[in-house]
């Protein structure tokens, strides 16, 4: 086995058009092994291309699979649903007409009916001049994604739009709500002959259709059980003459009052009213547009786009963005049209549904609609604003009226992720493009905020959308770079009763807010404003921040406005509380944040010295030692390279490495020039490497003084083979600083030679078994060792150099596997959570690279688990070029497939992990590293700690972000509690929790005790309670697994293994520790065999004296 330098992306498991496999339970209480579901093959639906397959035919196969199973049985539901709509358009057709009134005398005639009229504010009063009546509607339009034929499973919903006749409207009834008024009279009358013919059929509310309040529907649901989950919506659409397109163009002022009905301003455009009145006249037109563009590929391509759409949380409310399947079929039908080069279509009726959806992500992403796109109106000019433009100039309408600048933002993001990762070389992003749900928030975002805003602090849902747009502005101009997205969640509109009115709610408005941040910048303490002599610059500068703006001189001697955050607190929160007060008057007290900082709670320091300090000095020291080893003369060879190879030179210790409670010496490898004056033995060649570093400590100690040296033993069992390396040589710096440790560096030496001389040996054929095992051992732990873990660091260094929070992703993600007992000791390596965060930064599809470690460690839970390591690898591409080629990604997989068939109970290689700098992918997990049981068990918890997430969302509190990293020892056969004062790897002070316990489970020592431990050199790198555990593993690794928390646990929890377990006939050497027990059953008795079980009680016994002085006692499940 050889490291090769390969180059690719991370590619996630592919969603199988037929898929087809057994996952073997795993015979253990501890987890249970995560299964795979078959999906249904839509081969009816695609036919696979004479040239062959290619990663566009794939991923055109897995589309027409999918719409296969989200396409309902449109006959049978239609059998069903015409029911109630036929009989409501019988009730409508047939109503008398009502003669014209007043508005004051239409509000009590309905009134006495249990109906109030769903007026938009301002409601009309007895000074309104104009009159309400009803005629029967002559045309009943009947949409929607269900009747339509473009809806997918689950969405029942059924539009029946009245179109009110024409002689019941004016002239001018296209101002001040004058038409939505009498619409809202007319849903009335339908609301009140629905009720008085149907009332015993149908449950009826008021509504907003689409949250647009000068658009009030009548929602109305079944009540027989059968037909229950239709929901049918009835509107009121006006004729398309009625409102004229001149008068309503969005430019144009169309709200001349004010909330309380007094004369406005006319100066200020309506776009949003404009579009809302002039879709209600247009909905016949669009109903005859979308019914045109439908085809075969159409409707897939609506499909499609809708669960693409729900995915991320977007539908056509105002809530939820303003952009759901009716923006979409209406978009792709209008550009079958129009919207191309001198008028011509844009899309091809010819197009694939493939087609369809990436040429609309190519509009939502690649074109910035802020830039007016207009449709059929080459003479009409609409200036740029921050909300998206879509004007259709033959109905008069903007498509995207209903979308903000924040959800438009939002939504070309995801688009603009989306076609990047459908259109990578080497990923199949089909799973993470269409199948994953993203409207989660705390993962979704770096930064989630709430603000909590006082009720009755807008009386309309117009002055609603105004101050929310002015605070959006405000957050853009005051996060400025900080930030790439600011989205804002609103609360969704609810429906009412009949009786009631259309009110915004009295209780206080919950708005949030999240961000995507730049990690580079957000955390930035001083802003540089205008300089002096910018006057006006800087009177803005000040009128925006107030008080906060201050006139300093900075060390290059310029003199400018600036801004000082403070430290210890979230820079973007300081940022937001402050521009609330001083723009919208509110108190600190309304905005909280609901994204934990878990790299601050869960990774304490007890040290001012950060960790990303501690790795800057530890990295300093090291390039210091390096230089000093180059330099030094009187070698017998002289040195080649000095590679780093501890988690520690690559920014991904655990906790703070130069803490005293948690300093081990910090491995690097040495390699001499070859010589033919090496010896061709192995055993000789490790006696060799033990001379190299006495005089290596011999010259170092004489150049520096200061410096402590000392060679060590390892590996001695095997002193006499020479298979592994023997030898090490300890460099101990003095202490930086005071309460920190000595910075000890470790160097063994790397011999080429000794792969050589091991494959050499394996070649022989006549070797015993058990030689050759020892033999094969040893060489797989060589090539980890002293090939594959230089070149591991060297990659992950860079990418924590290129992606600020990885290194944060990385130690979190190894702190929760370290809390659940599962990191090191023979389980999961400690390169593998590394690369495991590694690949939500290089490859972050369906999101953005992470902006900081909590968001980058919740990704990483997402993808352990969702990652089915029974049936695909786990690829990533490690290099900062990402240019593995396609043909080795090809070559890894392939691996993978043989590794399974060779090993299809999976009793070696569990977790296949290729990386662009190993692809044989099973250098770190060949050998059961992880075993199935424990790789079911990071599964599992994974798996957990979603659900918790999607479940209670921005609601954690800290208890519930705590809970990730605290492990249940119930699920353990017994645990083996250690006394406390004997446990390392910890801050002796952590962060205190509720209760007075602390989170990480560390007791505060006497401060003396913590000095005379930072300047103990002798015991760095010494922990009994692993020593202890090696022990353990050696003596009973046979008949238990062991886990432990290397980084402070105070426990040591075992399995007993299966194979032990259960009654057996007695034989000499059973492998175990086993006592006699009767004959029960009739074979037993009847063959007079010795029936013995295993001796828990005794092997318990045995581990209790092994640990004398560090067992405090042995608990077991019950």
């Amino acid at each position: 086995m050889s490291i090769e330098a390969l180059h690719s992306q991370h590619s996630p498991k592919r969603r199988k058009l037929s898929h087809s496999s057994s996952n073997d339970a795993e015979a253990t209480q501890f987890s249970k092994a995560a299964g795979t579901s078959s999906n249904k093959t839509g081969s009816q639906h695609a036919t696979l291309p004479t040239g062959g397959i290619n990663k566009s035919s794939i991923l055109a196969l897995q589309v027409a699979d999918l719409n296969a199973e989200v396409t309902p049985n449109y006959d049978r539901l239609r059998a069903k649903w015409t029911i109630i709509s036929n009989r409501l358009q019988t009730i409508i057709k047939q109503m008398p007409s009502r003669a014209p009134v007043a508005a004051v005398d239409a509000l009590k005639a309905f009134r006495k009916q249990g109906i109030k009229i769903p007026f938009t504010k301002p409601s009309p009063s007895k000074e309104t001049n104009y009159k309400f009546e009803f005629q029967a509607p002559k045309e009943i339009l009947v949409g929607g994604a269900l009747p339509w034929g473009l809806s997918v499973k689950g969405d029942n919903a059924v539009q029946l739009t009245a179109i009110m006749p024409e002689a019941l409207l004016q002239e001018k009834d296209y101002l001040n709500n004058r038409a939505p008024h009498k619409a809202a009279f007319y849903l009335a009358c339908l609301a009140a002959a629905i009720k008085e013919d149907a009332s015993s059929e149908i449950d009826l509310v008021f509504a907003h259709s689409n949250d647009v309040d000068s658009s009030p529907t009548l929602e109305g649901v079944p009540k027989d059980k059968a037909l229950s989950k239709f929901r049918f919506q009835i509107c009121v659409g006006f004729p398309g003459e009625a409102i004229p397109i001149a008068k309503t163009l969005p430019t144009k002022n169309c709200l001349r009052q004010n909330a309380n009905g007094d004369t406005a301003s006319s100066d200020r455009p309506t776009p949003f009213y404009n579009s809302s009145i002039r879709h209600a006249a247009s909905m016949a037109s669009f109903d005859k547009i979308i019914q045109s563009a439908k085809s075969p590929s159409y409707d897939e391509a609506c499909r499609i786009g809708q669960l693409w759409l729900k995915r991320r949380g977007f539908s056509s409310p105002v809530s939820s963005g303003g952009f759901g399947f009716y923006e979409w079929a209406l978009m792709c039908a209008l550009f079958l049209r129009t919207g191309g080069h001198r008028g011509h279509a844009l899309f091809s009726k010819q197009y694939t549904s493939l087609q369809f959806f990436k040429a609309m992500l190519q509009i939502l992403a690649g074109r910035d609609l802020r830039d007016p796109m207009i449709l059929y109106g080459a003479n009409i000019d609409i200036p740029r604003s921050e909300s998206p433009v879509l004007y259709d100039a033959s109905t008069g309408v903007n498509v995207l009226y209903k979308m903000n600048p924040w959800s438009y933002q939002s939504l070309r993001h995801h688009a603009q992720v989306s076609l990047a990762a459908i259109n990578a070389r080497n990923q199949d992003n089909f799973d993470p493009t269409f199948m994953l749900n993203l409207a989660l928030p705390v993962m979704q975002y770096d930064e989630v905020f709430h603000v909590t805003i006082p009720a009755r602090t807008f009386a309309t849902p117009v002055e609603q959308r105004q101050y929310l747009l002015k605070m959006h502005s405000t957050f853009v101009q005051g996060l400025g770079d900080r930030v790439s997205l600011i989205d804002f969640k609103l609360p969704p509109r609810t429906s009412w009763p009949l009786n009631s009115g259309p009110t915004l709610s009295n209780n206080d408005f919950e708005l949030e807010v999240s961000l995507l941040t730049n990690p580079d910048t957000a955390t930035r303490l001083v802003d540089h404003g205008p300089s002096a002599d910018e006057q006006e610059e800087a009177a803005d500068f000040r009128k925006f921040w107030g008080e906060k703006a201050e006139l300093r001189r900075f060390k290059d001697g310029s003199i400018s406005e600036a801004l000082v955050w403070t430290s210890g607190t979230s820079v973007t929160l300081q940022i937001i509380t402050h521009l609330l007060m001083l723009h919208v008057k509110l108190p600190p007290s309304s905005v909280s944040s609901k994204t934990p900082n878990l790299e601050a709670t869960m990774l304490p320091s007890e040290s001012t010295l950060s960790a990303k300090d501690a790795f800057r000095l530890i990295d300093s020291t090291f390039q210091t030692l390096t230089s000093t080893l180059h330099n030094l003369d009187g070698l017998p060879l002289p040195i080649r390279s000095i590679v780093p190879t501890d988690p520690a030179l690559r920014s991904a210790s655990v906790y703070n490495p130069l803490l005293p409670s948690m300093a081990k010496p910090i491995d690097f490898l040495v390699q001499f020039d070859s010589s033919t004056r090496w010896p061709d033995s192995l055993p000789a060649i490790q006696h060799t490497k033990i001379a190299f570093l006495l005089k290596l400590g011999e010259l170092l100690t004489a150049q520096d003084p200061s410096l402590q040296t000392r060679v060590g033993l390892e590996n001695t069992t095997s002193a006499t083979t020479g298979y592994l390396n023997t030898s090490f040589l300890d460099m101990i710096y003095p202490a930086a600083g005071p309460g920190l440790s000595p910075v000890c560096f470790r160097a063994r030496i790397h011999h080429e030679r000794e792969e050589h001389l091991l494959q050499a040996a394996l070649a022989d054929k006549s070797l015993h078994g058990s030689v050759r095992d020892e033999l094969a051992a040893a060489l797989a732990v060589y090539k980890r060792e002293f090939v594959a873990k230089s070149i591991h660091t060297s990659a992950i260094r860079s990418l924590c150099n290129r992606f600020a929070p990885l290194s944060g992703t990385i130690r979190l993600l190894k702190r929760w596997m370290a809390s659940h007992l599962l990191l090191g000791g023979g389980h999961v390596p400690e390169e593998i959570p590394e690369i495991v965060a590694s690949s939500v930064f290089v490859n972050p599809v369906p999101w953005s690279v992470p902006g900081n470690s909590t968001t980058g460690f919740l990704r990483c839970l997402s993808l352990l688990a969702r990652w089915d390591w029974n049936a695909s690898p786990l690829v990533v591409d490690l290099g900062l070029a990402q240019d593995w080629s396609s043909e080795m990604v090809g070559e890894v997989k392939t691996r993978f497939e043989a590794w399974r068939k060779l090993d299809p109970v999976m009793s070696n290689v569990v977790w296949f992990v290729g990386t662009s700098v190993d692809g044989t992918g099973v250098v770190w997990t060949q050998r059961a590293r992880p075993a199935r049981v424990v790789a079911g068990r990071v599964s599992a918890l994974a798996k957990a700690a979603v659900e918790l997430l999607e479940s209670q969302g921005t609601g954690m509190s800290e208890e519930d972000w705590a809970g990730l990293f605290n492990s249940p020892l119930g699920d353990f056969d017994f645990v083996i509690h250690i006394r406390p004062g004997l446990v390392k790897g910890r801050p002796h002070e952590g962060k205190k929790a509720k209760g007075g316990s602390l989170v990480n489970g560390g007791t505060a020592e006497f401060k003396n005790l913590q000095i005379a431990e930072a300047l103990d050199v002798e015991s760095l790198g010494y922990d009994p309670v692993d020593l202890f555990l090696q022990d353990l593993n050696y003596a009973f690794g046979a008949s238990a697994l062991f886990f432990y928390d290397r980084h402070g646990g105070t426990a040591i929890a075992g399995l007993w293994r299966p194979s032990v377990l259960g009654r057996r006939e007695w034989r000499v050497r059973l492998g175990w520790s086993s006592v006699p027990v009767p004959a029960e059953t009739d074979n037993e008795k009847e063959e007079g065999k010795d029936i013995c079980v295993f001796n828990k009680e005794g092997v318990l016994a045995e581990i209790a004296t092994l640990g004398e002085g560090i067992v405090k006692n042995i608990t077991t499940k019950e």
